[in-house]
């Protein structure tokens, strides 16, 4: 319980990881709004309450300003404060470049990147306040490299998702706010959420357990995918105290696929 009585935001909690960090957060004792699209959220804040702990759900969409801004105002007026956000929601468009439409691009963008950015925005002012605060943005082992395929616009994002974790981390530094870090976890093929489901290839959708076995299992000296719980256990780890030195980095939790 070593994060007894702080406040924890998570965006996408309805997730496969979602999910697992909300529930590794409970278990350290810190209080929770668990925010996600529509209904899914509020399994995740229930299961995370048997825990003892407060469990909010809220119905919140990334790429809507308003909704950020309930999220984080729900979490001061109910929770009493505001302590650490995890970024977590997030959505990816297979398919080839060059066969992509600009639509599917944008979404894509709009939500890992720039819906980061707004829950960044909407709970950043109450960290500044206290002079502290964690913040922890979910990126990908794809936004250190580019992939072999199929996932452009999903790479992209996550590479702009590393930038702004880097690039906020240095700025809060030169502006007098050492006490607030802001780091990036970096899953690999996870058993969750987008990686089991299906992608598209040239031969069709694949499930993504299969892709994993045909093209990556060999280049993974754990030769395993990750687990959900283990990208939660490092989440949980970048909002401990004893993590405080740890800011503008980009933890790796994929197996050793990428030792960068």
């Amino acid at each position: 319980m070593r994060l007894r009585h702080t406040a924890v935001v998570i965006t996408g909690a309805g997730g496969g990881i979602g999910r697992a960090i909300a529930l590794a957060f409970a278990r350290e004792g810190a209080n929770l709004v668990c925010a996600d699209l529509g209904e899914s959220a509020a399994g995740v804040a229930e299961e995370a309450a048997r825990a003892g702990v407060k469990a909010l759900a809220e119905t919140a969409d990334v790429t809507k300003p308003e909704d950020m801004a309930r999220m984080a105002r729900r979490a001061l007026d109910e929770l009493g404060r505001l302590d650490v956000l995890v970024t977590c929601a997030g959505t990816g468009a297979s398919g080839l470049f060059a066969e992509q439409d600009e639509a599917a691009w944008l979404r894509v963008i709009d939500v890992n990147l720039n819906g980061t950015s707004r829950a960044i925005r909407a709970c950043l002012p109450a960290m500044l306040e206290r002079r502290a605060g964690r913040i922890v943005t979910i990126s990908s082992i794809f936004g250190k490299t580019g992939g072999s395929g199929y996932v452009t616009a999903y790479a992209a994002s996550k590479h702009g998702v590393l930038g702004l974790t880097r690039a906020l981390a240095a700025e809060l530094g030169s502006q007098g706010y050492p006490g607030i870090t802001v780091n990036a976890v970096c899953p690999g093929y996870v058993r969750a959420g987008m990686g089991v489901a299906l992608q598209s290839t040239k031969a069709g959708p694949v499930p993504g357990e299969e892709i994993f076995d045909r093209y990556y299992r060999r280049q993974v000296p754990l030769r395993r995918m990750i687990e959900a719980d283990e990208i939660a256990g490092a989440v949980v780890f970048l909002a401990l105290p004893e993590s405080g030195g740890i800011t503008g980095q980009a933890l790796n939790v994929d197996g050793g696929f990428f030792m960068s």
